[in-house]
């Protein structure tokens, strides 16, 4: 098995220089780092990893941690933060539920991205202070954490709004999880409002993100007498579960009931009948831009701007 003195021996180096050119430690000549690498691949040296993270205190790991792994928002959002940190050399482990604070707990990760409203603030906090955290649409305040949150509250006020100049006048919410934070802005945005046009008919329906929640929450929708104008959905999973149990009850959309959801997942699916109305976000992009956001974070070199939040458009289709 071919050591890193062998490759500094071939490369003409000392195994310190070699040892610096392969960990990508500055001061090295860039002509050399390409020559010991080079080497390297040719013997076929692989550094060992835990010798390598002793001598720098990195793990040239970074930890993506979401509450699922359902539906298209998170695979998209997942495989814009993974080109980047490929691109840029780094390992991604992606876990949710307790195996992720277990590995912030014990510094498995040199930095960390959190899609998961319900992670323990305090576990956050902690790993905070020594290393850098983005989190994708949910708000902590604190040193090294840096916040990128969709205007959830603005964008549906804003589409209710244009629904309500449309002559929706009955509306229910399906909401997601009570305890992730896009929901609750998402509802706090569908309430202002109706309040804003005097509507104070809040019907409300749990759902937790999915469509077969959304489904059972058009069942019972499709019974209420009378019924509503419009359902607006926290989501685009729950929408296409609603419009399923509203076909089965053989209510027309939109005709007798509009639609809405969140996300703009299923905008160029030609299988979803009537299109779906939606407030598109583009997550592939929005996981682009936290990786290397995060990236410049580990090197300290930030943008005074500071980390961006992604842009939604309101998508007006078949479904109102």
């Amino acid at each position: 098995m071919a050591t890193i003195k062998d490759v500094a021996k071939k490369a003409g180096v000392s195994v310190s220089t070699a040892s610096y050119a392969l960990n990508d430690i500055p001061h090295v000549h860039p002509e050399t780092r390409k020559r010991v690498k080079r080497v390297a691949a040719e013997i076929n040296y692989h550094p060992n990893a835990s010798a390598r993270n002793l001598k720098t205190k990195r793990t040239n790991n970074i930890g993506v941690f979401v509450y699922g792994f359902g539906g298209p928002v998170f695979s998209e959002v997942l495989e814009g933060i993974n080109h980047v940190l490929h691109r840029h050399g780094f390992n991604i482990l992606v876990s949710s539920g307790r195996s992720s604070s277990i590995m912030l707990k014990e510094k498995q990760v040199d930095a960390a991205i959190i899609f998961d409203s319900s992670f323990d603030p305090d576990v956050i906090l902690q790993y905070a202070k020594t290393s850098p955290v983005v989190l994708l649409d949910t708000y902590i305040k604190g040193k090294n954490i840096y916040p990128s949150v969709i205007d959830n509250d603005l964008l549906v006020q804003q589409l209710i709004r244009q629904m309500i100049n449309q002559g929706y006048q009955s509306f229910v919410f399906v909401a997601g999880p009570k305890d992730a934070f896009n929901n609750q802005e998402r509802f706090k945005g569908y309430s202002k409002a109706l309040q804003e046009a005097n509507l104070n008919n809040l019907h409300y329906f749990q759902g937790d993100f999915t469509t077969p929640s959304g489904y059972q929450a058009g069942k019972q929708i499709a019974k209420m007498k009378p019924l509503p104008d419009f359902v607006y959905c926290a989501n685009d999973e729950m929408a296409l579960g609603v419009m399923e149990a509203l076909r089965e009850a053989n209510i027309a959309i939109p005709a007798k009931i509009g639609v809405a959801g969140f996300d703009g997942t299923y905008l160029q699916n030609p299988y979803i009948q009537p299109s779906l109305t939606t407030i598109r976000i583009n997550h592939y992009q929005w996981g682009e831009t936290s990786a290397l956001f995060l990236i410049d974070a580990l090197q300290k070199k930030l943008s005074p701007k500071g980390l961006s939040k992604p842009v939604g458009e309101i998508m007006i289709k078949e479904s109102t």
